[in-house]
């Protein structure tokens, strides 16, 4: 029962495009919903998990709505990168230069938003040391970037960091031929922990 809950996490991954017809990303995260199941340090933590197709409109359209009707006190936002040798905790997002168009061949009107780079106030630096920590046992390690990309991963870490930079962070995840699913998981599960214990600190 939802009372049992004390915290909500929203956790995202992407559906397919280009070459990834199965997107680690989306699957990480369904694993991970399946980690936290049975996880005591999430047993009071109500875990949502969406896909969000690669697409800017839908993006726009998902991330207000979700953050509305679920009100989470952290959201992890996840996407894969092929560039990705690790789990990659990204810092911060830019407002604009959004032109590889998506799945529907769009780009985001970018005609009258201001130049602008948002940071996530969570402590990314802890948060890569406990994952490369715990890294013997997870075969998971991590470091930290501050080029997002410039694609949908970046620009869903924006448009949340927009509405509470605070409570937000995004990770790229590795390929399958890196990353098994569940490793990424178990990765992204120390993630998630430290994201609740800093709100349970509050």
């Amino acid at each position: 029962m939802d009372s049992d809950f004390k915290y909500t996490a929203l956790v995202t991954g992407f559906g397919p495009f280009d070459n990834h017809i199965v997107n680690a990303s989306w699957e990480a995260v369904k694993e991970l919903n399946k980690l936290a199941a049975n996880s005591k340090e999430l047993k009071d933590v109500k875990l949502i998990v969406q896909e969000i197709p690669v697409s800017y409109e839908d993006v726009d359209n998902y991330i207000p709505t979700l953050w509305e009707e679920y009100k989470p006190t952290v959201v992890l936002h996840v996407g894969v990168s092929h560039k990705a040798d690790c789990l990659t905790i990204e810092c911060c997002a830019h407002s604009n230069g959004y032109v590889r168009k998506d799945i529907y061949d769009k780009c985001p009107d970018e005609s009258t938003i201001p130049d602008q780079i948002l940071k996530t106030g969570i402590n990314v630096d802890t948060i890569c040391d406990k994952v490369n920590k715990h890294s013997n046992k997870t075969k998971c390690n991590a470091c930290i970037s501050y080029d997002a990309g410039r694609y949908l991963c970046e620009y869903i870490f924006y448009k949340s960091l927009q509405i509470n930079s605070t409570k937000t962070l995004f990770v790229h995840v590795p390929d399958f031929h890196k990353y098994s699913s569940l490793q990424t998981a178990k990765g992204l599960h120390h993630i998630l922990c430290y994201m609740i214990q800093c709100s349970r600190d509050t």
